[in-house]
């Protein structure tokens, strides 16, 4: 995988993990940038403001999901727990796996 693709799946799995963290606005130039792969300016001119508010914006917001990430690592807890998952999965005896499942399950959607 390149480093530009490694990097989009970071800020993107940051920004699943942190984004309602952001403030609205912070949220929006996110999703227009990462999502919907719009360029600076256009989404300049759709919010109305300027080029360069809308770099700001960007910086301060990965940084912003860096810090957290950094203080609290949850992204690379879910990735810890995700692999490990994979790895027992393939292990053997239908009761470990009925258990993994649940732990899954309970892992992806709450208790």
């Amino acid at each position: 995988m390149n480093n530009n693709l490694k990097a989009f799946e970071k800020v993107n799995d940051l920004f699943a993990k942190y984004g309602t963290l952001l403030t609205e606005a912070q949220q929006e130039i996110m999703k227009n940038y990462y999502e919907f792969n719009l360029s600076l300016s256009e989404i300049a001119e759709n919010l109305k403001i300027s080029r360069t508010a809308v770099s700001d914006s960007l910086k301060t917001s990965l940084a912003k999901l860096d810090k957290l990430e950094s203080e609290l690592h949850l992204v690379a807890l879910d990735q810890k727990v995700s692999a490990l998952i994979a790895k027992i999965k393939k292990a053997e005896g239908p009761e470990l796996k009925a258990l993994l499942l649940e732990l899954e399950r309970i892992l992806t959607d709450g208790i």
